[in-house]
């Protein structure tokens, strides 16, 4: 979903209906703003017109634009839902509205000017210092451009970052409250949808966010029940970050679960935040020149979405990488070795799910209790092979329908808080997580039938000993060299190693209008030939690409099953 109609086709989706701003049709015109400027001395020429001829094409003019807002209020094919959900995938515009090219560009299509000299041989580790802001104006030695700031087309209070929001907080300190020049220049409707976009994400990493639950099962190998906790999480926010790592470093777990599969590892695992924050930083630099030769009012929206895009490309799932690298650090539990699972299901088997049945289907009720099954599956799973203190980082989305899987596997809920509890020290999560091993307070003692009891229950409802997988896991060895590969890419790569420009694919429309099989690419002339670049993970309208050999490396992508059989057969992992 994207900040400014999410329902249109292109990330600048179906905006360009809601613009209040008339732009000028000639080509040449700068991307900036630019409206038509009254001119006193032709309004009685006017006038006198007015009265004399009659303009016969007033109304069509104005039915055309009613009916090409219109256009957009029809039901969409499954054809062109197809080409909106690959639009997601692959950056590129896709659908039967050509966007005017003809705006002012800054710099070349190979070029990113925006970065400083000598920055592509520096490694990426190392901050990206940007010398464009947000508007394309050279920011000068001693000025600062501030991040946070509203954004503004005047600098009387800064001037307005062109660096990447790396969470949902900056996010919201740069939109959610504009300069009024800007909101009028993109219009009432586009300002009404990002509020409410705003509004649904606002606040979803606080509320019950901490759930501490003690599982009578894990007596059954003696010592006492399970305390199992749960942190909700929100995929962008800065705050689920610092939770994730607090509760780790508090709790001490011995198991930990992550919301995340042997597919997405090398993502979120390995490849180092440092190298996320300067792919999204040069990314979004490379924006501020206009790269797309879009016109002013389109060019402006083009920046608000393509800052959320970065956000949810790049930092999407940090709390999940915060996490495990605390957990690698930490004492963990004595005389039991620590353990990391990988409790999600499949990526591609979502992913397959959503090109089948639309994006709506990754949030009906039967994808979220399947996925909520199987997060429990993992934390019953190592609460069952004597790890007595169990920590869950999940989204907060699926706390709900987790606990509610929990309390059928026979946990019980203790304790509920709230992120700003644990911030303000209001609650411990150590106190709570000490809750759980205690029990329920005044309940009868734990012995080896009732244990056994309730281990039978859980085995039976969460189905195990059937063909369901438990999950992916990592032993300590294997948690070691994910630290170990991660180190390394931050010790050699360079920022032109991380980041490459290159040229659009072409695309064949014309026989996707003819091929309608769901899921299917059309390759092209020369697709097949040997000796061609693979190509990597593209990004800002496929301009730029973490290339190949990186993806290899991080094992991301395409070399993702490769990297998780490695670890299968150098046995540092289970599935």
């Amino acid at each position: 979903a994207l900040p400014i109609s999410p329902h249109h086709p292109g990330r600048l989706g179906g905006a360009m209906a809601a613009v209040d701003v008339q732009v000028t049709e000639r080509a040449g015109d700068s991307c900036f703003a630019r409206r038509r400027v009254r001119r006193p001395a032709l309004i009685l020429p006017a006038l006198l017109l007015l009265a004399t001829v009659t303009l016969p094409w007033s109304k069509t003019t104005f039915a055309r634009v009613d009916a090409w807002r219109k256009r957009w209020d029809r039901p969409m094919t499954d054809l062109q839902k197809k080409k909106m959900r690959e639009y997601n995938e692959r950056g590129g515009f896709v659908g039967t509205t050509n966007l005017p090219r003809d705006g002012l560009k800054l710099g070349g299509d190979k070029t990113n000017i925006a970065i400083e000299e000598g920055a592509l041989d520096k490694l990426a580790k190392e901050p990206v210092v940007l010398r464009l802001d947000r508007s394309g104006r050279t920011i000068r030695e001693g000025e600062r451009a501030e991040g946070l700031i509203p954004w503004s087309m005047r600098n009387a209070n800064g001037l307005p970052s062109a660096q990447a929001p790396l969470s949902w907080e900056e996010f919201l300190g740069r939109y959610a409250s504009m300069d009024k020049t800007i909101e009028m220049k993109l219009g009432k409707q586009a300002m009404k949808e990002m509020r409410t976009f705003i509004s649904k994400l606002d606040g979803k990493d606080d509320y019950r966010t901490i759930r501490t639950f003690t599982w009578p099962g894990g007596a059954v190998n003696g010592g006492g029940p399970t305390s199992i906790m749960l942190i909700g999480t929100s995929d962008i926010s800065a705050r689920s970050r610092n939770l994730a790592a607090r509760a780790v470093y508090e709790v001490e777990p011995s198991a930990l679960l992550v919301q995340l599969c042997h597919e997405r590892v090398g993502k979120h695992l390995v490849m180092p935040r440092e190298h996320k924050e300067a792919a999204a930083n040069y990314a979004r630099g490379f924006a501020a020149t206009n790269p797309h030769g879009l016109r002013s009012v389109l060019h402006s929206l083009d920046v608000i979405n393509g800052d959320h895009e970065a956000l949810v490309l790049w930092m999407a799932g940090q709390a999940y990488g915060e996490a495990v690298r605390e957990f690698a650090t930490s004492g963990g539990q004595p005389d039991i070795p620590k353990i990391l699972c990988l409790g999600d299901v499949l990526a591609s088997n979502l992913e397959k799910l959503r090109v089948k049945h639309g994006n709506e289907s990754l949030t009906q009720a039967p994808t979220v209790s399947a996925r909520a099954k199987q997060v429990v599956r993992g934390l019953i799973a190592m609460a069952s092979n004597g790890h007595k203190v169990v920590l869950g980082v999940i989204d907060a989305d699926l706390l709900g329908t987790a606990t509610t899987w929990l309390e059928r596997a026979g946990a019980s809920l203790l304790a509920v808080a709230d992120a700003s509890d644990i911030e303000s020290n209001r609650e411990s999560l150590a106190a709570d997580s000490r809750m759980g091993l205690a029990g329920r307070e005044g309940a009868a003692p734990i012995t080896q039938a009732v244990a056994s009891k309730v281990a039978a229950m859980a085995n039976h409802v969460l189905g195990f000993g059937g063909r369901a997988t438990l999950g992916a896991f990592l032993n300590e060895e294997g948690i070691a060299a994910l630290q170990r590969r991660r180190e390394r890419l931050l010790s050699m790569t360079r920022l032109r190693d991380l980041i490459q420009h290159t040229d659009p694919i072409k695309r064949w429309q014309v026989a996707e209008e003819l091929y309608i099989t769901r899921g299917t690419d059309i390759p092209g002339p020369g697709a097949l030939l040997e000796g061609r670049q693979a190509i990597g993970l593209r990004f800002e309208g496929e301009r730029l690409e973490i290339p190949d050999h990186y993806l290899r490396d991080a094992g991301m992508e395409s070399h993702a099953d490769e990297f998780w059989r490695a670890l299968l057969e150098s046995g540092e992992a289970l599935e």
